[in-house]
């Protein structure tokens, strides 16, 4: 019926690898930085079949939208990009099949391009007269996603929007 297919890339101040180390190599430490997730960890029932992953794929805490199950679909540690697959059972029912793209690319030794794709179908009742708003939401959380991932590569630390989060979870 309806698709989602959100893309958002920045230009971050480092270098390619230190970039991609943060999404790739250390994929199971995202609460560590990005916003939303108070905790996150290894789900250790998700078969670790793609060579080089560090994991199948691991659990998010999103508070209030639950605990999403994400799973490694694609890792190249060579060409720098990951996907993952998305469910959690807060997810409205009329969402499927949501998955998100990453990629770093250098441009010199000191700056790199970051981007991420989130696609999923939109179903139903439910995709035809909700999929605007949540299209809308999902690009505001890519937003986010892109300047938490930027401020942690660049500067060692959590973004604001994350530190103040952290304090509340404490």
């Amino acid at each position: 019926m309806g698709k989602i297919d959100i893309r958002e890339s920045l230009e971050i101040q480092t270098s390619a690898d230190k970039a991609w180390e943060i999404i790739g190599p250390n994929f199971l430490n995202i609460a560590e930085w990005g916003r939303g997730i108070s905790k996150s960890w290894e789900n250790e029932t998700a078969p670790k079949s793609i060579e080089g992953a560090p994991a199948g794929g691991r659990f998010c805490d999103l508070g209030k939208f639950g605990i999403a199950d994400e799973r490694i679909l694609h890792y190249s540690d060579e060409n720098r990009e990951i996907s993952w697959s998305a469910s959690s059972d807060k997810l409205p029912g009329f969402l499927k099949n949501l998955q998100n793209d990453l990629k770093v690319e250098a441009i010199d030794e000191n700056s790199c391009r970051v981007s991420t794709n989130i696609t999923a179908n939109l179903t139903g009742i439910g995709g035809l007269f909700l999929g605007s708003p949540i299209k809308k939401n999902f690009g505001k959380l890519l937003k986010g996603f892109v300047k938490d991932w930027k401020s942690y590569a660049e500067t060692g630390q959590p973004s604001d929007t994350k530190k103040r989060e952290l304090s509340k979870f404490k």
